[in-house]
């Protein structure tokens, strides 16, 4: 757990938040952004050798500005991967191009341009009964049990299940999928040890591979899906979207898709269930489901930092930095910044503007995927609540380890007492 801040005490408060932060290390890191952010708008993190942004106005000032700054480094490993993995990588023609949430303009214009005409609102909502038809599966499975890991026993898999019906693909194994997934996070925003590399190098290459299949049959054989959308609009153009920039946008999206809906679920619900009243009042008026993600994204967020590079000088928080300097945005402290949320270390479903929230990003880097991880969280809440309105944590639940890399967060594991189970109408 991050150290206590004490700025009096250690002398310079920035020096101090230098010394103090973990950036792998997520209990505690909400108390630890709230002590400082007063004083510490921006501080150094040597073990990474990024510059930390702790507020508000500053982190939404930078994230939408691809003038001063690049988006290129986000998606690139924090360590270095060893030259024996780059070399088998390419081998196995390992081709992934970093094409949305790691490019600036005009390349992520184009590539957003074509990918929003099927990631869109009406097409996710589209997809709402049989979301709702997936989590009603789910929450069936649970029936009769009564201590379950509800990360293990629902939100592990129901994410990844979504994607799957945006590529049109019913025959896949979520487990190795979200294996794949975790593998991804771990490589690039994680700390990865020198033995983990030569079998990730295979994993992520057989991951490839899988995508490169899936994706296929699709330029032969359209159906009505993401990747057969991308195919009709490229039609067969390069300068519209590339065969390789398709596979990537697959791939990127089996990793995106479902990992911070995973990690949000979790979240959400390990929040609602300290505070097992706003959980009751759910269950008991199905309305609130909608404000209460937003608060829980707000509170809670799956995605807690992200990353861009200074292109010139600019100077942050006081601080001037030169041309080269690498930023990590803490969304994290700009979900619960004081400047714009009243009581914002209080997590309460009745926020009227929970909505604020970052968890999304900002500007032209806003998730595409936004409307329907929302959707996801709403229906599983809202099954979840009629379905077992006494849901409680079981003992220790609350001390939960949270996953080890720099920008997402979400619990391990959720063991809960399921309580009574409540039938629902069809």
């Amino acid at each position: 757990m991050n150290a206590p801040f004490d700025g009096a005490a250690s002398g310079c408060p920035m020096a101090a938040a230098s010394a103090d932060f973990q950036p792998f290390e997520h209990r505690g890191m909400y108390e630890f952004l709230a002590k400082i952010r007063e004083e510490v708008p921006i501080f150094h993190a040597p073990e990474i050798d990024y510059w930390v942004v702790t507020r508000r106005a500053d982190i939404e000032a930078i994230m939408p500005d691809s003038d001063r700054f690049t988006a290129v480094l986000t998606t690139q490993p924090i360590f270095p991967w060893p030259q024996e993995t780059l070399t088998y990588l390419q081998e196995r023609k390992f081709a992934h191009e970093a094409i949305q949430v790691a490019c600036d303009p005009p390349l992520h214009t184009r590539v957003k341009n074509h990918v929003t005409k099927f990631l869109n609102i009406r097409q996710f909502m589209s997809y709402e009964p049989a979301i709702r038809e997936l989590a009603r599966s789910y929450v069936q499975k649970l029936k009769g049990q009564e201590t379950v890991d509800l990360v293990d026993a629902v939100t592990y898999e129901y994410p990844a299940q979504v994607v799957f019906m945006l590529l049109g693909v019913n025959d896949f194994d979520p487990r190795q999928i979200k294996k794949w997934g975790d593998l991804r996070l771990h490589m690039i925003w994680g700390r990865p040890e020198e033995t983990d590399f030569e079998q990730a190098a295979r994993d992520l290459a057989d991951f490839w591979d899988y995508t490169v299949d899936l994706v296929a049959p699709r330029k032969a054989d359209p159906k009505d899906d993401y990747p057969s959308k991308m195919f009709e609009l490229r039609g067969g153009d390069d300068e519209v979207l590339t065969e390789n920039e398709i596979r990537s946008l697959v791939f990127g999206l089996l990793l995106a898709g479902h990992e911070t809906t995973t990690n949000a679920a979790g979240n959400l619900i390990l929040e609602l269930l300290k505070r097992r009243e706003q959980w009751r009042a759910i269950a008991q008026d199905p309305a609130l489901a909608k404000n209460a993600v937003e608060e829980g994204l707000r509170y809670a967020t799956s995605v807690v930092a992200w990353r861009r590079r200074a292109k010139e000088p600019v100077t942050i928080g006081g601080v001037d930095l030169p041309a080269g300097a690498n930023l990590l945005l803490s969304l994290a402290s700009a979900n619960r910044d004081p400047a714009l949320f009243e009581e914002p270390e209080t997590f309460d479903i009745a926020r009227k503007d929970a909505r604020n929230h970052m968890a999304f990003g900002k500007g032209l880097h806003h998730c595409v995927g936004a409307p329907l991880a929302r959707l996801e969280l709403r229906i599983l809440l809202e099954e979840l609540t009629a379905a077992f309105p006494e849901m409680r944590l079981a003992e220790g639940a609350e001390d939960t380890d949270f996953t080890k890399t720099l920008s997402f967060r979400g619990p391990a594991q959720l063991r809960v007492h399921l309580g009574p189970y409540k039938e629902q109408d069809a």
